[in-house]
């Protein structure tokens, strides 16, 4: 069973569908430490990013490597693995820039599609339901108002020991959110069949229970969708 979980920056994706996944023991796919780690990498070989002509030779042959183990992502660069230096903020903001170039886009979405063969997930980004997991079980596209999705990227980047400008980072995020809107690859919207829910005035236990609620009808909505066909 996919799941697909879409929305804007500071909606709660990753806390929820991190919960989400362990409640169902299933891999959770963080797709947006994936693009952190392409960011991560460009710089580490280049120190800038190369145009999209050239990225889409570039990226197969950098040695960076997606896998699963103990049903979680791993993200290793030579072999080590990355962790704590694809949160840094500078990271972030380069993630965004090149996430919407094709080359990027394309390289992942093939990435993603791979681990995801033959195994149950959680998948959360921008593009899950829409152009990812067009066929996932249950898509749902979480969103919330902008000043409590700063509030929380805040709230992250404190607990990291990280300085931050409340108004610069909803200056950010709005920003962020225009990009992903009309970007023309994979444009951040939510997919015609997805479940809207709104997690602003929601703790992360509410909205994981929602959820569950959501895939337990869809769970009951197929069974008896068999039965009909069968009858």
């Amino acid at each position: 069973m996919i799941i697909a979980i879409d929305g804007p920056a500071g909606a709660g994706k990753s806390t929820v569908s991190r919960l989400l996944a362990e409640t169902l023991d299933c891999l959770y796919l963080d797709t947006g430490a994936m693009y952190r780690a392409v960011a991560w990498a460009i710089d580490e070989s280049f120190g800038g990013d190369p145009d999209n002509a050239r990225l889409a030779s570039i990226l197969p042959t950098l040695p960076l490597t997606f896998a699963v183990e103990n049903a979680a992502l791993k993200i290793a660069w030579r072999g080590r693995v990355l962790g704590d230096q694809l949160r840094a903020p500078a990271i972030t903001t380069a993630a965004s820039r090149l996430s919407q170039l094709p080359a990027v886009r394309n390289f992942l979405t093939g990435w993603q599609r791979q681990l995801a063969a033959g195994r149950g997930l959680v998948a959360e980004g921008r593009d899950m339901a829409t152009v990812v997991f067009p066929n996932a079980d249950l898509k749902v596209f979480l969103t919330a108002d902008l000043a409590t999705r700063a509030e929380r990227r805040r709230d992250q980047w404190r607990s990291q020991g990280i300085d931050c400008n409340p108004d610069q980072i909803a200056d950010q995020i709005a920003a962020r959110d225009r990009a992903d809107r009309e970007r023309q690859v994979a444009p951040l919207q939510p997919a015609a069949d997805a479940c809207l829910l709104d997690t602003s005035r929601l703790s992360i236990e509410q909205v994981v229970n929602r959820l569950l609620e959501l895939l337990d009808d869809k769970r009951k909505s197929s069974r008896h969708g068999v039965q009909k066909t069968e009858n």
